[in-house]
Order: C-alpha cells, then structure tokens, then sequence
C-alpha cells in the first residue's frame, strides 16, 4: 500500500514514467475500492478510445467549415465585381456625357464669335447701336 501512495504522489507531481502509470491504472482498476482515482483513471481509459467513424467525422465537419466561409467569399467577390462593372460603366458614361457638354460649349462659343463678326460686317454704318445677328432672305435677327 506504501508503494501505492509513493507512486500516486509521484504520479501527480509529474515525475512517474509510463510503465509506472500503467501499473497505477492496473491497480486502481483492478481495486474494489471505489476512489477518485479510480474514477479519473477509468475516465482517461474511456477517453483513449478512438471511434471507428473518426475519419468520416473530422472530414465532414472541416468540409462544413471550409465550404461556408468560401460560399460567402465567392457571394462577396460576386457582388464587389458587380458593383465594379456598375461603376466602371457609370463612369464611361458620365465621362461621356462631360465631353459632349464640354463640346457642345465650344461649339456654341465658336458659332457665338462667328455670329459677332457676321454682325460686325454687315452691320450699317449708321446703326453703331444696333447688333445684327442673322440675315436671311426675310429674316433678320437684330439685337440693340
């Protein structure tokens, strides 16, 4: 019994060796007393049985992990290059509609300066006050 309690006390400091704790295991299992360490040596004996389905039950649940996390990450990528199209293709157009303004501008100042020197030109002596724009067979635009 002294041996016993040496290789106990041993045991839970940390010190025994395998074949030591293997002759504890026996001897506590093999005990009619019942005894916490009994009780702690027969739960680590249940624990040390691996299920015969380990293998199916570590793939299935890492394929349930790894499938999640790439599910949202292909529904975010799928999202975030939509909204990139979107915005590339909004950014064409509005670039788009800049250069026709800004085009139209310059239109509109060049035929504003010819529209002056057309004026300029035909515009009577007399008449210094008076601005003609446009002469047409009936029309004539004059701006005073």
């Amino acid at each position: 019994m002294m041996k016993q309690k040496d290789l106990s006390d041993k045991y839970y400091r940390g010190e025994t060796s395998l074949e030591e704790e293997m002759e504890l295991k026996t001897k506590f299992a093999d005990s009619e007393v019942d005894s916490a360490e009994k009780d702690m040596f027969a739960y680590f004996q249940n624990e040390s049985k691996i299920p015969g389905n380990l293998e199916e039950m570590v793939y299935l649940r890492l394929s349930e992990k790894i499938n999640k996390p790439r599910k949202l990450k292909i529904i975010f990528i799928s999202i975030s290059s939509a909204a990139a199209v979107f915005l590339f293709f909004l950014n064409i157009y509005f670039n788009f509609q800049a250069e026709k303004k800004a085009e139209m501008e310059t239109d509109f100042l060049a035929l504003e300066k010819a529209l002056f020197q057309v004026s300029e030109s035909i515009q009577p002596e007399e008449q210094q006050e008076m601005m003609v724009l446009w002469v047409d067979n009936d029309v004539e635009i004059i701006i005073n």
